[in-house]
């Protein structure tokens, strides 16, 4: 495996992470990597809801040798304008709920289950259509009350309309350590049709920051290179002292 990696999904302070920018760009230095903070951006008191919120976020982390993302909560409306979200070194794009109904509620129950996974994949089309995001994140995370079943749930057709969903839209599959998503099959379809990958902890504490190696495994696994994965076009400063 040819490549140097890079952690691209990681949460601040500026949403809900308990990491400092300023720390996340010291454990990066410390374990020698690229990080990219990727603060949710949706509605919400947790999020960056406003362009006023952004442009504090994009300045704070504009000083720090680190990439600028959001993650996009793509299951509700976006609210920070484009010309702000153009500013992004890249965008991530993930899905945490549908049609008001929020994925990590364990009270909820999704009975529905072929429905669930076609409004997934039509609210990824569609965002992917307005927001051509670069990363779609986590793919395949489930409803909490069904992830236990997610091998069953998540199937090769399903694996084969989000292949065909990131070749037509040009977003790369995030190989997850959190979230333990996508499986090694369907990394190896996406990899043999032309799909690029990325690499994220989805870290919210510090312990968690650049911490890949699930992902890593995975990619080994998968017999994937430098030439499999999306990085980011700009250059990083030089690393803080």
């Amino acid at each position: 495996m040819d490549f140097s990696p890079a952690d691209l999904h990681i949460h601040s302070t500026f949403s809900d992470g308990t990491t400092t920018l300023e720390q996340i760009a010291a454990i990066a230095r410390e374990r020698g990597m690229d990080a990219g903070v990727a603060d949710h951006c949706g509605p919400g008191s947790f999020q960056l809801d406003t362009d006023q919120r952004f442009e504090r976020y994009f300045e704070a982390v504009s000083r720090l040798p680190v990439y600028r993302s959001v993650e996009l909560d793509l299951g509700r409306e976006i609210t920070v304008s484009p010309g702000n979200l153009e500013r992004c070194d890249y965008l991530i794009g993930g899905v945490h709920s549908l049609d008001g109904r929020d994925f990590f509620d364990g009270s909820l129950d999704w009975e529905d289950v072929p429905s669930l996974l076609d409004r997934m994949l039509e609210t990824i089309e569609e965002k992917a259509r307005i927001f051509a995001f670069d990363i779609l994140a986590h793919p395949g995370l489930l409803p909490v009350n069904l992830r236990p079943r997610r091998g069953d749930i998540l199937d090769g057709r399903w694996g084969d309309r989000l292949i065909g969903l990131a070749l037509e839209h040009g977003f790369a599959l995030e190989i997850s350590s959190r979230w333990e998503v996508p499986s090694a099959g369907i990394i190896k379809r996406a990899a043999s049709a032309g799909v690029r990958f990325s690499l994220g902890s989805d870290a919210h504490r510090p312990e968690q920051v650049c911490r890949l190696d699930r992902s890593l495994a995975l990619a080994r696994e998968c017999g994937l290179d430098g030439a499999d994965l999306f990085r980011p076009a700009r250059q990083l400063a030089e690393k803080i002292a």
